[in-house]
């Protein structure tokens, strides 16, 4: 889109001797610049008396538009990504205050003689936005534009712009991708950093009050993380490198793990290491051949048997068989004084 118009409507070479009519005064809008020979030239403004052009010496005469005229052009200019640029149209009002300066720079396409000085502020305020934030550029560069100093026998006014992104339909979708995964992610982040019912809560939500799918999932990681477990167990105890007080122990807590409330395991005290020396201290003494008496075997001091273990004479202890189990052999044959 390109609009524009020529300021200068008519020029007239001015010759002493070949004017033949006098020169027609300006109409609304527009005016009249006769140049000197010597001197600066002359305007004509509507309502001007005209001067003769044989007595003035003039050369030549410019009829130029006055009148406020709308101009507009479109413009490629890079934004903060210079791969995606901005598409820029902007439109705007040029009236000519100095008809001199038209005449004399010989301006014949107004919008080409502004289009350089305003693409430079478009193309400074356009480069500070993303390629898809179109609304922000036009925000930015219509206050730019606003504040742009009008060229020099001009006066530059409404300025209106528009700003369009070009062949950004990838980036836009991928954009929006990620704007909707970043929804669902901070959705999610309540869920994540909630409870267990929390998560359940969303579940079943999103099942229509169905929690077996979250339900099946715990099922099926806890028989993982046993099944692991157990693996690593097997292992362990299969290696040769525990001691028989270490394996005892692992295996208890084994079954406290896995089978809560379960009895504890055939064979395995609870007693640990202490029990187990407790029971080499009295392997130790009977190796020694001292008297060992279980508790089983003991007298019950309540039957008249305990009386006549205590009327025992030391001696014979000594001629009693010693037993591994019980403190004496049962078997064993009494002295004759006892019969």
């Amino acid at each position: 889109m390109n609009q524009t118009y020529d300021p200068i409507l008519e020029t007239v070479e001015l010759r002493r001797v070949r004017v033949a009519a006098p020169l027609r005064a300006p109409a609304m809008g527009t005016a009249l610049v006769l140049e000197r020979a010597v001197g600066e030239p002359l305007i004509v403004a509507p309502g001007d008396r005209v001067p003769e052009a044989r007595l003035g010496n003039y050369r030549r005469m410019h009829r130029v538009d006055t009148a406020n005229r709308a101009l507009s052009f479109t413009a490629n200019v890079p934004s903060v990504d210079p791969a995606f640029p901005f598409t820029v149209t902007v439109t705007l009002g040029c009236q000519v205050v100095d008809p001199v300066v038209v005449a004399r720079d010989s301006i014949r396409d107004m919008t080409a003689a502004l289009r350089p000085s305003i693409t430079a502020a478009v193309r400074s305020a356009a480069a500070r936005h993303d390629a898809l934030d179109p609304p922000g550029a036009e925000a930015s560069i219509k206050a730019t534009l606003d504040g742009h100093r009008s060229p020099t026998g001009l006066r530059l006014t409404g300025f209106s712009v528009t700003v369009e992104t070009a062949d950004t339909a990838e980036i836009v979708t991928a954009k929006r991708e990620t704007r909707v995964l970043e929804m669902r992610r901070d959705a999610m982040r309540p869920v994540a950093s909630g409870s267990h019912e929390d998560m359940l809560a969303h579940v079943m939500a999103l099942t229509g009050g169905d929690p077996t799918p979250l339900l099946d999932r715990e099922r099926q990681d806890a028989e993982q993380q046993t099944k692991a477990s157990l693996d690593m167990l097997r292992v362990l105890m299969g290696s040769g490198k525990l001691e028989e007080v270490d394996t005892s122990r692992v295996a208890a807590e084994a079954v406290r793990t896995f089978f809560p409330g379960a009895p504890e395991l055939p064979g395995v005290r609870s007693g640990g290491i202490r029990e187990k020396l407790g029971r080499g201290g009295l392997r130790g003494t009977l190796n020694a051949g001292g008297p060992v008496i279980d508790g089983d075997s003991a007298a019950d001091p309540r039957s008249g048997d305990a009386d006549k273990a205590d009327e025992k004479p030391a001696a014979d202890a000594g001629t009693q068989r010693a037993s591994r189990v019980r403190g004496t052999a049962s078997g064993a044959p009494r002295p004759a004084e006892e019969k």
